[in-house]
């Protein structure tokens, strides 16, 4: 079995652990404030990020789960992923309170999330030695449509300075 296929970076937002397939993540960086402020009415997206000459969103990913406002400590950081949006795949700044470590989960070991909370951005849950359960996050399907639309067009202007 190729080990890399099913593993995940996991990170903690709040009291949850989320697990980013490997594929996806593009960089970890130590937090950094925007360059810019929010440039949106969308409230999880905190500003615009500078990586590797390139602006990507940055978001602040408690809010965009429902949370309250990520707080900034030591051990915070930002991974940037990439989301393939239909034709369209851009980088996204991801704010999380800590990066822990990279696991491999096993198709054994995936879960159904149950119908009480099952947004459309989980895949599976997977409970890890430790106890803590791994949400796998799809990082297609975090944003909605509209969303995308919107940051397709925040980032074209931007890019159009």
């Amino acid at each position: 079995m190729d080990e890399a296929a099913n593993s995940y970076l996991t990170v903690w937002v709040g009291d949850y652990v989320f697990g980013i397939h490997v594929e996806h993540v593009v960089e970890i960086l130590e937090y950094e404030s925007p360059r810019t402020k929010s440039v949106t009415d969308m409230p999880f997206v905190l500003g615009l990020f500078e990586h590797r000459d390139t602006i990507v969103p940055m978001i602040d990913t408690s809010v965009k789960f429902g949370g309250k406002p990520t707080r900034i400590y030591d051990q915070s950081c930002v991974v940037v992923v990439s989301v393939n949006a239909g034709e369209r795949q851009f980088n996204v700044a991801l704010v999380v309170d800590t990066v822990s470590d990279v696991v491999t989960i096993d198709e054994a070991d995936k879960r159904e999330i149950g119908t009480t909370y099952k947004p459309g951005y989980i895949s599976f849950a997977a409970k890890q030695e430790g106890g803590y359960v791994v949400l796998a996050l799809d990082t297609d399907k975090v944003f909605n449509d509209a969303e995308v639309v919107e940051l397709d067009q925040i980032l074209k202007q931007e890019n159009t300075k």
